[in-house]
């Protein structure tokens, strides 16, 4: 995963203000010097909240979001979206921390990070008591932080079965450091377990990606179940839940029936945005690239820049 860097042009169309008029107030001191690299100006993401700020204009979020994607199916692609998903709030400028709740560590895999590059997970902090933050590691990108997760954090389940509170250690972790970022995203494994129960209970808002198949639309009313069941014995209730479709093919009969069939059960959760049947978002993630680094025009792209502004309704900036 490279560092994203945007052009003089670039960052003014982001801004919603013209190249002529970025370059004017950099010569007049209003707005700061960019770093040159090649003879060329560069921007960096994390730098856009303060030209916001400069520009008088609103800030990124209003509120902080910790979000949670699960579903207890496999295979509807909810690794790979929730990682570009997250790279692409960062290369938009929110401070954001990734959080692979997953042994496996796909969401790992997915950024382009060695597993053998990390010691601490997860499991350190919720057994061993370790400080959160000494998990965090850095990436490429400023703002766009992870904690990483390998089979090392495969006995968590179990070792958190005779702790006390061990439904809500995560959410008690994140509460020392989520104020340090404006989203904090979490992926979690195809299961309900103890790491599963942490991660929703730490979230105030969960994505559902679902295939437009009917084995996805049958496993929705297992996880709503489930759901209804923590409300009531945590006392604890999301702010949004967000279902979308993922790998669509408005030409599959089967597609357009399944949509029809979330359309009339569960209209009051399904998003608008639905994220295409796209090759190039399968191929980015086995080469660890986010699609906007790998194919920032594609559909792929487009998808999921309208699932952010669905999201985030009311971000300052034009992309």
């Amino acid at each position: 995963m490279e560092q994203p860097l945007y052009t003089a042009k670039e960052y003014a169309t982001l801004l919603g203000i013209s190249k002529s008029a970025l370059l004017k107030m950099e010569n007049d001191g209003r707005l700061p010097q960019p770093e040159v690299r090649n003879g060329a100006r560069a921007y960096h993401p994390h730098d856009i909240p303060r030209y916001l700020q400069l520009l008088g204009m609103p800030p990124l979020v209003e509120t902080k979001r910790r979000q949670i994607f699960l579903n207890f199916k496999g295979g509807t692609g909810k690794t790979s979206i929730s990682a570009f998903y997250a790279y692409r709030l960062a290369q938009l400028g929110m401070q954001v921390l990734l959080i692979d709740l997953d042994p496996q560590g796909h969401l790992t895999q997915c950024l382009g990070i060695n597993h053998e590059s990390f010691t601490s997970t997860l499991y350190n902090v919720l057994i061993e008591r370790l400080d959160i933050r000494d998990v965090i590691m850095d990436t490429t990108m400023n703002n766009l932080k992870l904690i990483p997760a390998n089979l090392d954090l495969s006995p968590v389940e179990l070792a958190l079965t005779s702790m006390n509170a061990r439904e809500q250690r995560l959410k008690k972790s994140l509460s020392a450091i989520q104020d340090s970022y404006d989203v904090i995203v979490m992926d979690a494994s195809p299961s309900i377990g103890l790491l599963n129960l942490n991660g929703i209970l730490a979230s105030t808002e969960l994505f559902v990606p679902v295939l437009a198949d009917f084995l996805s639309y049958h496993g929705l009313k297992i996880l709503f179940e489930t759901l209804a069941t923590i409300e009531e014995d945590f006392d604890f209730m999301l702010e949004n839940i967000y279902i979308f479709l993922n790998n669509y093919n408005a030409s599959h009969n089967i597609c357009q029936r399944a949509k029809e069939a979330l359309e009339k059960h569960y209209s009051s959760y399904l998003m608008k945005t639905l994220i295409r049947q796209d090759i190039k978002i399968a191929e980015a993630a086995s080469m660890g690239m986010p699609i906007h680094q790998y194919a920032p025009k594609n559909r792929g792209s487009a998808d999921l820049n309208a699932f952010i502004r669905e999201v985030f309704p009311n971000l300052p900036i034009v992309f």
